[in-house]
């Protein structure tokens, strides 16, 4: 039946009594800004009302609004949340939308997206994680760049990280190694997982599994790898340690000019800023692997999907796809300052430093299917702290973190 409403829609007018309801946590002023755009005002033929919902409800309100038949037309959702919310959305099919024509419009993370029967949301904007650096601290340690691979981090920490007298951290060159104070921690080790080569969930036959205990050929699984190379910044003996869990959270501490550098999401600058004003800091790319071969970050991408409770899918897509458009996704980018999705804004580059590397950035972002973004959260928490509290060896933390996600997915 979806189908078949899908294939009767080909653009044009629509339902003037029609008014899209759409559910996001993007903020109200901003949706609003965009809804007032030129372009869409012009549009007659387009009535929206936007509901701002927080990212930790969401998920909760829109299972009770399905079950009890209301509920938004649209839902905007992230590529980790969509395993979980599958069952609750239309698949936009083939007929509407090709797989050529998706791949081409959109970033490639977008493809987490598709599926055999179509796409489940079509992508809105990136939110990439880049490099935040200090630039007093660098300046003053005689360092010209900021990181560029990983294996700098090596040198760069035993100029940059300092102690007292006691052995005590005052001054860190990166959060890197623990889980409780470093507010990203699961994203910045799947960002690691994902440049040394693992997808952390892939299809196996007709279904998904965890990949992280595959060694995919290799003497070592990349995913135990990873997990090595996180967890050796908190370890005392070491001479590139730089970090512990008992300092301050991790954006803070930077905020304060006690860290060199931090790995945020793009989204982060205002706060950022507003934090402290008179910070020195820019952006950059996350660091690289030589390795792989491979220009990698991860991304938090949002994207436009319709829900199964819409009285009038049709028209919801319709809307989805003005929402998605070239101008709308330009719009949206500027009122945001994060990159769209679309290819075809992304190739044009912007003049602004920082925006330029947020536009790279969502190119290169990539993500995985999350089967439960809060329980993979305490999941990735728990293998990084069995390790660096000695509870575990890394390949058991890594098995034991394999088969709880395989129990979430199933």
């Amino acid at each position: 039946m979806a189908v078949a409403t899908f294939s009767l829609y080909r653009g044009g007018g629509g339902d003037g009594d029609f008014t899209a309801v759409i559910w996001g946590d993007i903020p109200s002023q901003d949706f609003n800004l965009l809804l007032n755009s030129p372009h869409l005002l012009q549009d007659r033929s387009l009535s929206v009302n936007y509901v701002e919902k927080s990212a930790e409800t969401l998920p909760i309100e829109f299972t009770e609004a399905l079950a009890t038949g209301v509920g938004p037309d649209l839902i905007i959702i992230t590529q980790d949340s969509l395993w979980k919310e599958k069952g609750k959305l239309v698949a936009i099919p083939y007929s509407s939308i090709s797989e050529r024509d998706f791949k081409q419009t959109f970033v490639e993370e977008g493809e987490l997206f598709l599926d055999p029967t179509g796409a489940y949301a079509l992508p809105l904007i990136v939110d990439p994680l880049v490099l935040y650096y200090n630039r007093d601290l660098l300046s003053a340690a005689g360092t010209a760049q900021p990181l560029a691979y990983w294996d700098q981090i090596y040198a760069a920490a035993s100029k940059l990280s300092k102690k007292d007298p006691a052995g005590n951290l005052t001054q860190s060159a990166i959060a890197l190694g623990e889980a409780r104070n470093i507010p990203h921690a699961k994203e910045i080790l799947s960002l690691l997982m994902l440049q040394a080569g693992t997808p952390i969930t892939g299809l196996f036959g007709s279904s998904w599994q965890a990949e992280l205990n595959n060694n995919f050929n290799l003497s070592v699984s990349p995913a135990e790898s990873a997990l090595d190379f996180y967890t050796q910044f908190s370890n005392s003996t070491k001479a590139f340690y730089s970090w512990n869990r008992s300092l301050i959270d991790a954006q803070t501490h930077f905020t304060s000019g006690d860290s060199a550098y931090y790995i945020g999401f793009a989204s982060e600058l205002r706060a950022l800023k507003n934090k402290n004003p008179t910070l020195n800091f820019a952006v950059t790319s996350v660091p690289q692997s030589r390795v792989s071969g491979k220009t990698i970050t991860f991304g938090r991408l949002r994207g436009v999907a319709i829900s199964r409770n819409s009285k009038n899918p049709a028209m919801a897509l319709s809307v989805a796809t003005k929402i998605v458009s070239q101008d709308s996704a330009k719009a949206l980018s500027e009122i945001m300052q994060l990159p769209p999705a679309r290819r075809d804004l992304l190739s044009t580059r912007p003049s602004d430093s920082t925006l330029s590397v947020f536009y790279d950035a969502s190119v290169q972002s990539r993500g995985w299917l999350d089967p439960d973004t809060k329980t993979t959260k305490n999941i990735f928490h728990q293998m990084i702290e069995s390790v660096t509290g000695g509870r575990a060896r890394t390949l058991e933390a890594i098995n034991k973190a394999n088969g709880e996600i395989n129990e979430l997915i199933k």
